[in-house]
């Protein structure tokens, strides 16, 4: 509580105006899912209007690539995934505050050849009937908070090789004793391709995301890696009859992609790679290496406006 008032107290001083002219820099967000309350997605995108320049990602590159100078405080909106909410909830937002959007796709999620791993899980835990599992050698208790318990879990299984927490995910699904659907259930649902090419129709952008989102500096295979990069913008390209010009490494911390990927990404004719982290992107940014503020709704106001300011 303490904390909270002593935020509001310098916010009511100007500290967020004050952090934004001291960080004029590029602001690239990345949005993952979006709730039915249109209201706090138009919170953000008033914010933005009022204090920011929105860009498109392709804006943002031809900058760095020595075409026109972005201007002060520009921000350009990312999404990650290609979940259907995006379409039901958050498109028509952004749409009618004319705020451009590149949307990141899992294409074998969009193909509906898989659903992703970490949803499979927390399919499960909020399903099982067990208050207790072994495994990966410890004694996971299944009560309380849950989210605390499903977070531990995925954590555990993020930084895995494919195959190995494929295998992992089989034994945990053996041990809670629930059965998976072969196809996401609605609340996981992806864009179909139709919807993709309606949305890119209206002004959307689509960028690769890989095929199955395995945290590449873990994949040990160079034609798998090809593949997963390399196959995610061919599948793209055939499906939207543009070229698809963007790549977002999964997950994107430093650990999870590595000079190897970058060099496939180039070479697959991607012309930007996108990475998480808290950083502005100015004049001379590595157009593989750049930076996104991860953001939600779901979370307070607040929250938004310190990120975007420079305050987190």
């Amino acid at each position: 509580m303490l904390r909270s008032t002593v935020r509001t107290a310098l916010h009511k001083l100007g500290i967020a105006q004050a952090a934004r002219a001291f960080h004029p820099g590029c602001r690239i967000l990345v949005y993952h899912r979006f709730g039915e309350d249109h209201a706090r997605l138009a919170a953000h995108c008033e914010h933005i209007r009022k204090y920011y320049r929105p860009v498109s990602m392709r804006q943002v590159v031809e900058s760095l690539r020595g075409g026109l100078p972005l201007p002060n405080s520009a921000v350009a909106i990312t999404i990650d995934d290609g979940y259907r909410d995006f379409l039901l909830h958050a498109a028509p937002v952004f749409l009618q505050y004319e705020i451009s959007v590149t949307v990141f796709v899992i294409t074998g999620f969009i193909d509906r050849a898989l659903w992703p791993w970490w949803d499979q899980v927390t399919y499960m835990f909020r399903r099982t009937r067990r208050t207790g599992i072994s495994f990966s050698g410890r004694e996971v208790v299944i009560s309380g908070d849950i989210l605390r318990v499903i977070d531990g879990v995925t954590r555990g299984l993020k930084r895995l090789p494919r195959r190995e927490r494929d295998a992992r995910i089989a034994e945990l699904q053996q041990r809670l004793e629930v059965e998976l659907p072969k196809d996401a259930p609605s609340e996981y649902e992806p864009l179909s391709w139709d919807d993709a090419r309606e949305l890119s129709a209206a002004g959307v952008e689509f960028g690769g995301h890989t095929r199955t989102h395995p945290i590449l500096s873990c994949e040990s295979d160079e034609a798998e890696l090809r593949d997963e990069i390399a196959g995610s913008k061919q599948r793209l390209d055939e499906q939207l009859g543009v070229p698809s010009l963007h790549f977002a490494y999964p997950n994107g911390t430093p650990a999870d992609y590595d000079e190897r990927t970058v060099s496939v990404v180039k070479e697959s004719g991607f012309v930007s790679g996108v990475t998480v982290g808290r950083k502005f992107i100015g004049r001379g940014a590595d157009c593989f290496r750049l930076a996104r503020l991860d953001v939600d709704p779901s979370l307070p106001q607040g929250h938004l406006v310190d990120s975007l300011a420079g305050l987190r």
